[in-house]
């Protein structure tokens, strides 16, 4: 079978177009023959002959839908990496229109949680749950953690780092060993709002902004614990790569899952309730221990490479012509 994903740019090197490629070298594994094109060859790859296209965006479903106005001349699999809800842009009537449009000529929508199908089971297409895997294809051996917190994150309002800062600044005197790094592209408003704020708390000397870090590897293995307190994801892959390494999570949402086992903490997304799920995890060592073996077996039985790639084949598979 040819399979087609088309990804606008694969220019930012993280989030969605870390799985997308991904996803491409586990099908090509199975035997499927599979190539990921870029806008800049869009008119040249649509042209090809191919079993499925598979759509990673609303960007791209626009781009397909204005291609072929009346009908796809292949089956088409929609993804959303995000939550869907936030593809659909503030006041922009006309885009959102035609999204919604376009999605009612696919065949296939795929969302990374259960509780995206309401929002996308109006367009009349076979909705299919899978989520992603982590890039670490093995369980690292636990190491000795470090008093460190670490929150990989792009600097955004909605990832709110700003809250997971304000919530330590109320425990840090508490546990004047402990240390945060953020660790994420920090060139933006929201990094240098939450810059002002490191200094205004005078945490300077606790929190550290370390700019994008390619290789987490040792970030995951020396931290005690994750913080997560985004607002806005679709599914969270750090919760799986951390999980990996047998380390928990402090989140304001369940992303993955794991909480149900007690790989996670969740509180409320108020200062007072994430500095209280802080305390906790900063004051027992034991927990986070317990709770990084529960993540771990919980994505690795949920969310295994194996496990992903199975759902995917099943779901191409019926859809050959």
């Amino acid at each position: 079978m040819r399979i087609a994903i088309y990804k606008d740019t694969l220019a930012n090197k993280r989030g969605a177009d870390v799985a997308v490629l991904a996803l491409a070298d586990g099908l090509k594994e199975r035997g499927f023959e599979v190539e990921v094109f870029e806008r800049t060859r869009f008119a040249e790859k649509i042209a090809e002959p191919w079993d499925v296209m598979v759509s990673t965006g609303t960007n791209e479903i626009l781009d397909l839908a204005e291609a072929f106005p009346e009908k796809f001349p292949w089956p088409v699999v929609q993804q959303f990496h995000t939550n869907p809800k936030s593809q659909f842009k503030w006041k922009k009537f006309r885009r959102n229109y035609k999204v919604r449009k376009a999605l009612r000529r696919v065949d296939v929508i795929q969302v990374l949680s259960a509780e995206f199908i309401p929002q996308v089971a109006k367009y009349g297409a076979k909705v299919e749950v899978i989520g992603n895997w982590s890039k670490y294809a093995a369980v690292r051996e636990a190491q000795p953690a470090e008093k460190v917190i670490i929150y990989p994150a792009a600097f955004q309002t909605v990832k709110r780092q700003d809250l997971l800062i304000k919530a330590f600044s109320k425990v840090a005197g508490d546990f004047p060993e402990w240390r945060v790094r953020l660790l994420g592209s920090d060139k933006t408003k929201h990094a240098d709002k939450c810059r002002k704020l490191v200094a205004k708390l005078g945490l300077s000397d606790r929190v550290a902004f370390c700019g994008f870090v390619t290789n987490l590897d040792e970030e995951y293995g020396k931290c005690a614990f994750v913080g997560f307190p985004s607002f806005a994801e679709g599914f969270g892959l750090v919760l799986a790569d951390a999980a990996m390494f047998r380390r928990p999570a402090l989140l304001v949402h369940d992303w993955i899952g794991s909480a149900a086992v007690g790989g996670a903490l969740v509180t409320k997304p108020t200062v007072a309730d994430y500095a209280e799920g802080l305390r906790r995890l900063m004051a027992d060592a034991a927990l986070c221990r317990k709770m990084g073996d529960a993540a771990c077996s919980f994505c690795e039985a949920a969310y295994s490479r194996g496990k992903i790639l199975d759902a995917w084949q099943s779901l191409l598979n019926g859809l050959k012509a």
